[in-house]
């Protein structure tokens, strides 16, 4: 992402040579113009983060005010939005990286810095809080499809244990959606369901190469009260970037009322659920990205907003 016009920078720093640097090393950064707010201490940069719009935070974790961890917790919680760069000495680069680990953008190390990699440090920083964010407007989208869909959706791990159930699928079951976390998918279906969904779920697992629609089945299933509910089932597998198989994520619609009715017709509705079904389909794809690069399970995705 190329930043246009002037940026706004907050600079957090009590030595005035470090400052004067870093105001240097902005003034050699050709084309671009920067607006540097520079506080001495702590409580001066929140002042100041309350008061004005800033793109980036240069931040010294030593500060007369504030030390280590806390300065950068009490920044980050007053501007989430805002990314965050560590300043810090040589002797304190291994606490930098933690930092980062807690959410700050990058850390620099002070007297190896020069103007080009100051800058570079600044426009990867912004970029990647920017793809933070659109993450979060994703997930946020995709949390409300997959809760107010009136299809059932559910996600098996590897040991085909439930780890995520949707209210829909809960309600067509006639369970609560704690009742079915963490249980087996066997505990709600008979010999035949169970055998049809884990020949389904070894396809999935074993990554082969089939056409969507060969995904799509018909699946019986047992609700509370042990009566079938037929369903049309979609699954997708899920794997880690590393290519072992986290589960399966499916997505099912009742069709039990229209088990009766002539062949040709169940047929053709069951021909526009595929229609529905690759739309689903995609939206699952359009997920995978998010579920395995953000969490180390797609069951912590979920429970995130639930």
């Amino acid at each position: 992402m190329r930043i246009k016009g002037t940026v706004n920078v907050l600079l957090v720093e009590d030595n005035p040579g470090d400052a004067l640097i870093i105001n240097q090393m902005f003034k050699q950064i050709h084309n671009i113009q920067s607006n540097i707010i520079h506080a001495k201490r702590l409580s001066e940069g929140l002042e100041a983060l309350c008061n004005r719009d800033f793109h980036i935070v240069l931040l010294d974790l030593q500060l007369p005010d504030s030390r280590g961890i806390g300065t950068f917790n009490q920044v980050h919680e007053i501007a989430p939005d805002i990314p965050i760069i560590i300043l810090t000495g040589l002797e304190d680069e291994d606490f930098a990286i933690d930092i980062v680990g807690e959410g700050a953008q990058d850390y620099l190390i002070k007297g190896q810095v020069d103007s080009k990699l100051l800058w570079r440090s600044i426009t990867y920083s912004i970029e990647r809080k920017h793809i933070e964010h659109r993450l979060r407007e994703s997930e946020e989208k995709y949390r409300l499809m997959v809760e107010k869909i009136h299809s059932g959706i559910f996600f098996v791990d590897s040991g085909n244990k439930l780890t995520y159930v949707n209210k829909q699928m809960a309600k067509m079951l006639g369970f609560t959606v704690k009742e079915m976390l963490n249980q087996d998918i066997s505990q709600f279906t008979n010999s035949e369901g169970e055998s049809c969904f884990k020949k389904h779920l070894k396809k999935a697992s074993e990554g082969k190469s089939l056409e969507k629609s060969a995904y799509i089945y018909e699946l019986e299933l047992l609700n509370k009260d042990q009566t079938s509910v037929w369903v049309l089932v979609s699954t997708n597998p899920m794997f880690k970037s590393t290519g072992e198989y986290l589960g399966a994520i499916s997505i099912m619609t009742d069709i039990s009322s229209r088990k009766g009715i002539e062949k040709s017709l169940m047929e053709t509705i069951i021909e526009k659920d595929r229609d529905f079904f690759m739309v689903m389909g995609n939206m699952v794809e359009a997920m995978k990205p998010l579920i395995q690069n953000t969490m180390h399970s797609p069951f912590e995705y979920y429970t995130k907003f639930t």
